[in-house]
């Protein structure tokens, strides 16, 4: 893959002749000429007025113009980095005295990943998403061991084993060589089945969307096999997608709580790495300290049963709803677009509580990347959904549109945010009260609590539902205006495809 990777020397030279010619059309002018001779003199101060522009509306109505300036703000700033840093080389001023802390050496890697991965994430860089991506391109041949031809490992004289420094921490050790993906015992009991299928034909899939009496959810075996995120390339593996974010230095966007419906839920941009050992790898979390634990997640301390100190379990961490692949193209190399997605279902206008959304042009992906224990709270969604699931598995439990009264949408809520496509039902609470949960751990209701629930949900009991476990390979057809809960039986990746 890095056969084709540019040279830091051609990135920067391209990089600067993209960023210095301007076609009269592009968007960017309309931030106006003062914005505009901020880029090359002085890029921190362009990032700040184009990050002050990004908040100052809702995102919706953000001109592209200040994502423009924010993305070339971005590049004029890495350039420079790199410049400085290649300079540095050629003029043999990185000997061992001076390279001698690897977390020195890599300050400026992790600098230049840190400012285009801001960009992808707050901007989606308009017209600079290949500029981006080349620039990862050549940062990963510069990381790769021996043998690659870039010029930062032609320039310097370190030993191999120092160059390999660039691409693992003193960690990598301590990661194991897969996931933890076997199903608990005893699993869940599946009381009303999602019906299942093999290898479903897309004509065969096509004629059942094209009649909405037919819009019922289905897991479909076989349908992914061919996918080298399963096999080749597997997903599975931790140490893959640590070298696929260049060890670990991509920003990902990580969603800290249970779920969105819960107090002290946030979010938070962090190093892939860093998710991976505070949430991921049960091994790794040893070699990450309670202070670590502090800085990621803002948990404190507590005292252990001898009264000595020990670090509170960190909360949930997931990597919910992001277009992981869209940032990160190597990964979306890895996996394809179902079929089905292309096929053209009849449209619902009988559901009633979905708002209407745009034709799409091509699937909507996003990734779901968590440990055991992530929950995606019932709620619906205004687009058909193929999930397929690639590590791991997961437990779904469906509500048809039918059932919708009985599990209590939520409304307009705090700041004007629209809830009404998430139940005022906590599931967890929900299934205890029934008599239901036999695989996880859900805190223990109090006979008040379950007075009050019963008494705020009165129809809950009534609502109908269907259930599953979703296994390695295997997709859901979700139907729009299904309801849906979800939530991770062992550590999981999955990816959803919204289609209409």
């Amino acid at each position: 893959m890095n056969n084709d990777a540019p040279t830091l020397l051609e990135i920067i030279q391209l990089t600067r002749q993209e960023l210095t010619h301007t076609q009269k059309t592009d968007p960017i002018r309309e931030c106006g000429r003062a914005a505009l001779a901020l880029l090359p003199s002085d890029s921190d101060l362009a990032l700040k007025l184009a990050y002050q522009k990004l908040h100052d509306v809702p995102y919706k109505d953000v001109k592209t113009c200040w994502r423009r300036l924010y993305a070339d703000a971005s590049l004029w700033k890495v350039v420079k980095v790199v410049d400085d840093q290649h300079g540095q080389f050629a003029k043999g001023r990185y000997d061992e005295e001076r390279s001698n802390a690897a977390a020195e050496k890599n300050a400026w890697v992790d600098d230049v990943v840190r400012t285009l991965d801001m960009t992808l994430i707050l901007t989606g860089a308009p017209e600079r998403e290949e500029l981006v991506e080349l620039w990862f391109a050549a940062l990963k041949a510069v990381l790769t061991p021996p043998g690659r031809n870039s010029n930062i490992d032609a320039d310097a004289s370190e030993p191999p084993n120092k160059r390999r420094m660039l691409s693992f921490s003193r960690q990598t050790s301590c990661i194991p060589r897969s996931f933890p993906t076997v199903l608990p015992n005893p699993s869940p009991t599946i009381r009303h089945a999602i019906p299942r299928t093999r290898e479903l034909s897309l004509e065969a899939f096509q004629k059942r969307v094209g009649d909405t009496a037919m819009h019922t959810p289905v897991i479909i075996e076989g349908a992914i096999q061919h996918w080298p995120a399963l096999d080749e390339r597997p997903w599975n593996n931790p140490a893959y997608l640590l070298e696929q974010t260049l060890g670990g230095r991509r920003l990902i966007p990580v969603e800290v709580g249970k779920s969105y419906t819960d107090e002290g839920w946030g979010q938070r941009i962090t190093t892939f790495r860093a998710f991976m050992e505070t949430y991921m790898l049960e091994g790794a979390k040893d070699a990450v300290s309670a202070t670590s634990h502090m800085d990621n997640v803002g948990s404190p301390d507590r005292d252990g049963a001898d009264g000595s100190q020990t670090p509170t379990p960190p909360p949930t961490g997931y990597l919910a709803q992001h277009d992981l692949f869209a940032q990160i193209p190597s990964l979306r190399a890895d996996i394809s677009i179902p079929d089905y997605c292309y096929s053209s279902p009849a449209p619902s206008p009988h559901l009633t509580h979905i708002k209407p959304v745009p034709k799409l042009e091509e699937p909507l992906l996003n990734a779901w990347f968590g440990p055991k224990g992530t929950v995606s709270p019932l709620h619906t969604d205004p687009y058909h959904n193929i999930l397929a699931q690639v590590v791991g598995y997961k437990y779904v439990r469906l509500y048809a549109p039918e059932e919708t009264e009985r599990l209590y949408p939520r409304g307009m809520e705090g700041g004007g945010v629209d809830m009404s496509n998430t139940s005022r039902v906590d599931l967890d609470e929900g299934m205890e009260v029934l008599g239901e949960v036999s695989c996880w751990e859900v805190e223990g209701l109090s006979s008040e609590r379950r007075r009050e629930f019963e008494e705020e949900f009165p129809g809950f009991k009534d609502a109908r539902y269907i259930e599953g476990i979703l296994a390695p390979g295997e997709c859901l057809y979700l139907p729009v205006g299904w309801w849906h809960y979800i939530r991770s039986l062992t550590p999981s990746f999955s990816v959803s495809f919204w289609f209409n």
